[in-house]
């Protein structure tokens, strides 16, 4: 029976096997962060895409809700209003309440509220730096130099030309009925 010396080229093979396993799970790690990196970021993408989607959606939903009233032109009071206007039987500013996209689950946006105290405006909450800085659908040109979301407002300003400028105040309130 041969006995294994130093020199036995059976006994090198196995140092260089184990040194090409040590960098391929070295090479397969690095990859893996980088896809994980890569997924992340087409994720907020996604929700930067939706964001801009539901927040187009309320900022119509307003406008419509707005210039619906007759004789007097109001804001909606509540989120709820814009699914079922309470001044109308049968009309529908918007087929369901959105959460927000960018809070991860908590879903509530930020709304201001109007000189007549109905709501005007939205935002997200999320204090996250946006991926997204131009090709901003028009009316949105403004997102372009935001710092975080929660600076992606998304309101509805009647036509000044009509003298009927809502008065926002500084503050939001929070949409506890904008979870869904």
């Amino acid at each position: 029976m041969p006995t294994l010396t130093a020199g036995n080229r059976r006994n090198n093979q196995r140092g260089f096997t184990y040194v090409m396993i040590l960098v391929a799970v070295v090479v397969m790690g690095i990859l893996v962060e980088a896809a994980t990196v890569q997924t992340s970021r087409i994720q907020q993408a996604e929700r930067e895409a939706e964001l801009l989607f539901r927040g187009m959606a309320y900022r119509a939903a307003i406008r419509s809700y707005y210039e619906s009233g007759k004789p007097i032109k109001t804001f909606p009071k509540s989120l709820d209003d814009l699914v079922k206007d309470p001044r109308a039987a049968n009309r529908h500013h918007l087929r369901a309440l959105y959460s927000d996209p960018m809070t991860h689950g908590k879903g509530e946006w930020v709304l201001t509220r109007a000189a007549d105290g109905g709501i005007s405006r939205g935002a997200s909450r999320s204090s996250e730096v946006p991926f997204k800085r131009a090709n901003f659908p028009p009316g949105l040109e403004r997102f372009i130099s935001a710092k975080s979301y929660s600076d992606w407002l998304f309101d509805y300003q009647p036509d000044v030309r009509l003298g009927i400028i809502p008065v926002q105040s500084p503050g939001g309130i929070p949409a506890s009925s904008a979870t869904h």
